[in-house]
């Protein structure tokens, strides 16, 4: 591969501008209620909890990553939305030149790593990654991911195997990624692959024993990583740890055991193996990722077909790059692949083998056109007329070789240039699709729309100008007009959808504000009850230190304590 140059800096210039055009709205963003409940679970344990888990990364408890990015944020701006989109489009920004180095090792060609990342650093259907903070893990999750891939391949590729430390820098940047997000135990998965691919035919087996030694080593320890941590999270607390007694501490009717509550919460995490939710929710992906939209006609049979014909293409062709990038779109979704289907931002790592095929084919399809029998005559006579300029002795005497051979160069330069300026073409009309579609799909305002309805609670909450003394008690108390008015917090609102158990969901909603009040008046000491979560007696309710009124856009004190 060539070594990265000037261009290549150019390059990644203006992708990281491109992916500006379409990520600044996002600085207007709010907070959508599924952020709201990822920092009050790294905040309320407190910092050392968390961070400490971060460390302990084998026991799968949560996504402890996100602690590393929320509690900074609101230690320095507290729940100022503002920084929040800096930080994760700062993010998303720092993966783009990360993911155009991974696409020139993979591809050795500056043109397709252009379009291959063009095509990935923003996508209208998984505009949620930019404009919805609930999406920040998925964020930490790819740019560690790519930066374990991009770290591990950029060694290999310059035929050295890793020393010990360069070990110890991939396993770490790869144990952030899984700390960030279960999406990344396909990592090992990937590296294995990629080593399969490099390792040469013929081979007696001596020799493969020594490549399972030296070469596959890295991403055999990985996978020992993941096989711990997949344990825990399966059998152990796992994702339910962000569903903890410290998280929910729902006063429950007796005749619906915490249980039943939990498992209804966690439906949309639980698994389920079968053949038909892995067919539907990879015909999802599928229709997301290509714009096909939900009325798509697409079946498994269909899918399976395009996949075939993906590794039949990419074996027949020889082209280590589509070999590998074949079985990336197969691979990375499996996380997914049995969960209740949902893509949007999930889908970031995916994305990325989609759009080096993309770019990889789009490439061969310009070299056959250019080879076309058409082309080819119209290069005949222009072979002709060069000959005719220099003399019949540039091909019949042996001192004209040089000549020769600068006269194939030059046609060969004409092909390169041909393919270039093509690409540029297919690059421009990615580009307007892409606003197109961002501006019909009118997604990112519908986003950044429903951030600002937690902004506006915590701003009338904040106008109170409150500073409750630790211990104290605090009534929340929603006006119901507010819920008339449809807005339940979506978080529970979207669990709540074709659930048999909505309506138990719908009466935890107003747990969503414990959160808010929490994070507002920043003391884990307080005790907040919300009405209609909280039953109290009059007695009860006459001991409270505060209670206070709210809607979406006003908070009035009812209650304080003397003096």
């Amino acid at each position: 591969m060539n070594q990265f140059n000037a261009a290549d800096v150019c390059c990644v210039i203006i992708l990281i501008g491109y992916f500006l055009h379409f990520a600044l709205p996002a600085l207007a963003g709010g907070f959508v209620e599924d952020e709201i409940i990822a920092l009050w679970t790294h905040w309320y344990p407190g910092p050392l909890k968390s961070l400490w888990a971060n460390i302990c990364f084998w026991k799968g408890i949560g996504r402890p990553g996100g602690a590393v990015y929320y509690l900074p944020l609101y230690h320095f701006f507290g729940l100022n939305p503002q920084p929040y989109r800096i930080a994760q489009i700062s993010i998303l920004a720092a993966s783009i030149p990360i993911a155009y180095y991974l696409a020139r090792l993979i591809a050795s060609s500056r043109s397709i790593a252009f379009l291959a990342v063009l095509a990935f650093c923003y996508h209208g259907q998984l505009a949620n990654l930019v404009f919805s903070g609930a999406f920040s893990y998925d964020v930490l999750c790819g740019f560690f991911y790519f930066a374990a891939l991009t770290y591990y391949i950029h060694i290999r590729e310059r035929g050295l195997l890793l020393r010990p430390m360069q070990w110890v820098g991939f396993l770490a940047l790869y144990i952030c990624a899984l700390n960030a997000k279960e999406m990344a135990v396909t990592l090992p998965v990937v590296v294995f692959i990629y080593e399969l691919l490099k390792y040469p035919r013929g081979v007696e087996r001596p020799k493969f024993s020594r490549w399972i030694l030296h070469c596959a080593s890295p991403a055999l320890a990985a996978g020992m990583i993941t096989a711990i941590y997949c344990y825990n999270k399966i059998y152990g607390l796992g994702f339910a740890g962000n569903f903890s007694t410290e998280v929910i501490e729902y006063r429950l009717n007796p005749a619906r055991p915490d249980s039943w509550i939990i498992a209804t919460l966690l439906e949309p995490f639980t698994p389920r193996y079968t053949w038909h939710r892995f067919v539907e929710s990879n015909t999802r992906f599928f229709s997301e990722l290509f714009y096909l939209g939900p009325n798509h006609v697409l079946t498994g049979e269909m899918l399976v077909a395009i996949w075939a014909l993906l590794f039949a293409y990419a074996f027949l062709r020889r082209d280590h790059a589509l070999q590998l990038m074949a079985f990336w779109v197969v691979v990375t979704p499996l996380p997914l692949a049995f969960l209740t289907p949902r893509g949007g931002g999930r889908l970031y790592i995916p994305l990325f083998g989609w759009a080096m095929i993309f770019a990889k084919l789009a490439w061969d399809v310009l070299t056959v056109i250019y080879k076309s029998p058409a082309l080819l005559r119209q290069s005949g006579r222009w072979r002709t007329q060069v000959q005719e300029s220099l003399g019949d002795v540039v091909t019949d005497r042996p001192r004209w070789t040089p000549i020769r051979a600068a006269a194939g160069a030059m046609r060969q330069m004409s092909s390169l240039r041909f393919q270039t300026f093509a690409m540029i073409v297919i690059a421009f009309g990615l580009a307007v699709f892409t606003q197109w579609e961002n501006q019909r799909s009118a997604r990112a305002r519908t986003i950044l729309n429903s951030g600002q309805k937690a902004v506006h609670v915590i701003q009338a909450l904040r106008s109170l100008n409150l500073h409750p003394a630790p211990g104290s008690t605090i009534l929340l108390m929603p006006e119901k007009h507010f819920y008339q008015r449809g807005y339940y917090p979506g978080y529970f609102a979207s669990l709540a959808r074709d659930n048999p158990l909505r309506q138990v969901i719908v009466e935890l909603a107003p747990r969503y504000w414990y959160y808010v009040g929490s994070l507002v008046w920043g003391n884990p000491t307080l005790r907040i009850y919300v009405e209609d979560q909280d039953q109290f007696s009059e007695e009860q309710i006459a001991k409270m230190n505060y209670i206070i009124s709210f809607d979406e856009f006003q908070a009035k004190l009812m209650r304080s304590p003397p003096g």
